[in-house]
């Protein structure tokens, strides 16, 4: 069986770790990019990601394994398969833009039309449902002079992965999501993924229409369960004697435990947008977005549902600590994160913020533009008035904890040991109520409404 050559137009985060999964697996890979010194850095050894899984497995590529070009027609002609992995960057009606995909479309048609053997192509990027309909293959059509099953072929194949565990996700994801325009093309992708595989995941192969709809209901899925569980978290917050995690622990027998623990509000560059972007697209065919509209609404509203315990524990001039500045831990990224929004909220309500995280230091700083202190150890988030746990950080366990023996720690994960909060002046876990002198209960008119509801 002759060895299929792969090339991946895109060397972002994503691109390059698929091309590391892909080389790794003995593929013969050709890169696209358009930044000029990515490509020398690539082809010259100098490249540099933290990424997990990344570096070693580059680290091991043989001698004329991998090459890093601008040419596309140069990737499509040492090639029979392309990935392409490039961004789409949200718009102002809530949708995603098509025109970088559209481009490297155009491009590798152009060059794949001089060629007699077939060529095959896999969109990764995240695309509106009817994209590859409407848009994307006929962009592959015109451009080649071929019809699809003409020596041409086409899927939607679309990742699941997080910022930090991208590698994990493309060689050890819950399934292989593969939208194939012809069931030779769908055959082609599925024999690529099983070699980079570590797992033994299903291939799920559908249309193209019914993979774009997959993969933005699943991350509108996923936001619902952060959003139920964070719905428990404030409840259990206002009602004496209850803990969320006693509660999500029961719920999790049935109804699983991934993403189910009531903390933050989701952030991120996918899961916000994604859910927007499935609500535009609900309203553009008629169907109602309630859904998707309710989780984003009920995701800000538990934000500031936060932000309002951190001020009842901190008046105004005291100074807050923000410990975790990412949106999730592992990574660097601040897209729609949620220690960003608090630190930036506290300020606006006259706290003097300080914030720390022990990989997005430098991107917050760039962020907040001096409206808060960044500092470069996290006791200096414990030495403030309070100081609030936004992440479920693995720094946590090897703080000094004795600095916050006179402070406030709101810690909205719960992530601190029992010798860790004897540590501190007042431990606040949200989500836990032990106050049977709650604000709630002791509302003028509580119990008679109460009774009400009962009766």
């Amino acid at each position: 069986m002759t060895q299929v050559a792969i090339s991946v137009i895109g060397l972002g985060k994503v691109g390059v770790t698929l091309v590391a999964a892909l080389t790794a697996a003995g593929y013969s890979v050709t890169g696209v990019d358009v930044i000029e010194t990515l490509v020398k850095a690539l082809n010259d050894g100098s490249f540099r990601t933290n990424e997990p899984g990344v570096m070693e497995r580059l680290a091991r590529l043989k001698p004329g394994q991998f090459l890093a070009t601008m040419d596309p027609a140069e990737a499509v002609h040492r090639s029979s398969v392309s990935f392409i992995i490039v961004p789409t960057p949200s718009n102002t009606l809530g949708g995603f833009s098509n025109r970088l995909i559209i481009d490297a479309l155009k491009a590798i048609g152009k060059a794949a039309a001089q060629k007699s053997g077939s060529h095959v192509v896999s969109v990764v990027s995240t695309v509106l449902p009817k994209s590859s309909s409407a848009q994307l293959i006929p962009a592959l059509e015109e451009s080649t002079g071929r019809r699809i099953g003409d020596r041409l072929g086409y899927c939607y194949n679309p990742s699941f992965i997080a910022q930090g565990e991208v590698m994990k996700g493309l060689i050890s994801p819950e399934y292989v999501l593969i939208g194939e325009s012809d069931p030779e093309s769908g055959a082609t992708l599925e024999a690529i993924h099983r070699r980079i595989l570590t797992n033994e995941a299903p291939a799920v192969r559908v249309t193209p229409i019914e993979a774009e709809i997959t993969k933005l209901a699943s991350n509108t899925h996923e936001t619902m369960r952060v959003a139920f569980a964070n719905m428990l978290l404030a409840l259990c917050n206002e009602v004496p004697d209850a803990d969320v995690d006693r509660i999500t622990h029961a719920l999790a027998y049935r109804l699983g435990r991934r993403f189910f623990k009531g903390a933050v509000p989701y952030g991120g560059p996918c899961w916000p947008r994604d859910n927007r972007a499935l609500a535009a697209f609900m309203d553009l065919v008629g169907v109602p977005s309630t859904l998707p509209d309710a989780i984003d609404q009920a995701n800000f509203d538990h934000g500031r549902y936060v932000l309002r315990q951190v001020l009842d524990a901190a008046p105004r001039g005291a100074s807050i600590g923000v410990i975790g500045l990412a949106y999730k831990p592992g990574t660097s990224m601040i897209d729609r994160s949620f220690g960003i929004d608090l630190a930036d909220w506290l300020a606006a309500e006259g706290r003097f913020v300080v914030g720390w995280d022990p990989m997005a230091n430098e991107e917050a700083r760039q962020a907040m533009n001096g409206r808060i202190r960044i500092v470069e150890k996290p006791e200096e988030c414990l030495k403030c008035d309070a100081a609030v746990i936004a992440l479920p950080l693995q720094q946590l366990a090897g703080m000094d904890w004795s600095q916050a023996g006179s402070t406030v720690v709101i810690d909205c994960w719960r992530a601190l040991d029992e010798a860790q909060r004897r540590a501190v002046g007042r431990y606040v876990p949200l989500g836990i109520q032990r106050d049977m002198k709650s604000r709630v209960i002791t509302t003028p008119g509580y119990r008679e409404r109460f009774d009400h509801l009962t009766n």
